[in-house]
């Protein structure tokens, strides 16, 4: 098996309206959490990490254009 990347993909959810979007953090890092626009209700509000994504292949098209991710 290769090398494990530095990085990895997870899904974020809005704590208020539960909005998800995808994120690239550290591998080594702590579980994901950001301030960011959610449009559900038409504010900036925290952003916490709901599950790890299992590989690139399940990510939609516009994501890993996004993101600079191969196929």
């Amino acid at each position: 098996m290769g090398a494990k990347s530095k990085y990895v993909i997870v899904q974020i959810a809005s704590v208020i309206s539960g909005t998800t979007r995808m994120w690239v953090r550290d591998r080594a890092a702590d579980k994901a959490m950001a301030i960011c626009f959610d449009p559900a209700i038409g504010r900036n509000v925290l952003f916490e990490e709901v599950q790890k994504v299992k590989g690139k292949a399940t990510l939609d098209k516009r994501v890993k254009q996004m993101y600079n991710i191969a196929d």
